[in-house]
């Protein structure tokens, strides 16, 4: 085990040396990898439209050479994630092959299938379930049998020393059992980080009809910052709380799209991120005619985005920008 916390210090202080070229302005990378593998799901949820997003799918060899591209222009993080990522078959062998190129492999899953696939899930560096709050809320939203899938994935995980964490979309459905959410994240020992609905449907630009109104969800924010202060397994930093306070807004935050982490398809477009260039992400078809190397350099960073709501890109945007606080309650969580 000491070796792997050594390794994981090796990796990182490498990660680290990239991090502070590109906020030096030193050049770009795509440190932080988030890949769609597929837009298949085995749930429809409320606030998601990516069923419904026509997507070829990479073929498995496909997928590890773009992950060849990727790490030898800096790629070192990378994020399985759909869709779910799970009803591929070939997930365990990409996620093996990731790791023997040397990223720190992360999934992100509602937990449905991770039971049957826990042998493939072992290499990973973390697991992330969605959890929208109790039973009766995010069954609602989900499908019934879609809570006791989650917390039955998490006690899988625990039992095989697997690290997990919660991600909560705060939307209409959801606002006013924070606690209660809470009370779960803690009971199974883990992290939950909260962000807003999108204000549109993924695969369309159809309004969300789970889009939090805006004055609930800003009292939710509030009282999630009270919360952290009093010690509740909130993942997000205080002033990322803050500034996702400020939604839907237009705010400015540093960006990093394009700079210092890019979204990968499944069909193998790359994008700088969904909020920027929702276009692309819409029309896209076939296979593109570029590799994913060539996209990168071909795809300048976006300029002048002011509505920046996801919730991990807030706190790397508010770390990138050396804040004290995002820095430290990072730190934190995984030192």
């Amino acid at each position: 085990m000491a070796s792997d916390k050594l390794r994981r210090w090796y990796q990182s202080g490498r990660s680290g040396l990239t991090l502070l070229k590109v906020i030096a302005g030193l050049g770009r990378a795509p440190l932080f990898v988030s890949w769609n593998v597929t837009f298949r799901c085995n749930l429809r949820c409320g606030y998601c439209g990516a069923l419904d997003a026509p997507r070829r799918e990479c073929e498995t060899e496909e997928i590890k050479a773009g992950l060849q591209e990727l790490y030898r222009l800096g790629g070192r993080w990378i994020t399985f994630g759909g869709g779910e990522p799970l009803l591929r078959r070939d997930l365990g062998e990409l996620i093996v092959y990731a790791k023997s190129l040397g990223f720190q492999v992360f999934v992100s899953t509602n937990g449905h299938f991770v039971p049957k696939r826990i042998e493939d899930l072992r290499p990973v560096d973390n697991l992330n379930f969605s959890l929208d709050g109790p039973r009766e809320v995010h069954d609602a939203v989900r499908g019934s049998g879609a809570f006791e899938d989650t917390l039955r994935a998490s006690r899988v995980a625990r039992e095989a020393g697997l690290p997990f964490s919660f991600q909560c979309v705060l939307a209409r459905h959801n606002l006013d059992c924070l606690e209660d959410t809470l009370a779960i994240t803690r009971e199974q020992g883990a992290w939950m980080m909260f962000q807003p609905a999108t204000q549109w449907l993924d695969s369309s630009t159809a309004p969300n009809p789970l889009a939090p109104p805006v004055a609930g969800y800003r009292n939710a924010i509030a009282q999630l910052l009270q919360l952290k202060q009093a010690g509740a397994p909130i993942a997000n930093s205080k002033a990322g709380l803050r500034h996702l306070a400020r939604w839907p807004d237009a705010t400015h935050i540093r960006c990093l799209a394009g700079r210092l982490m890019v979204m990968v398809e499944p069909d193998g477009t790359l994008l700088s991120c969904h909020q920027c260039e929702v276009e692309r992400f819409l029309t896209a078809e076939g296979k593109p005619a570029k590799t994913l190397a060539e996209q990168f350099h071909g795809t300048p960073p976006p300029r002048g985005c002011v509505q920046c709501w996801c919730a991990p890109v807030v706190e790397l945007a508010l770390i990138c920008s050396l804040k004290p606080e995002p820095i430290y309650n990072t730190l934190r969580r995984f030192f």
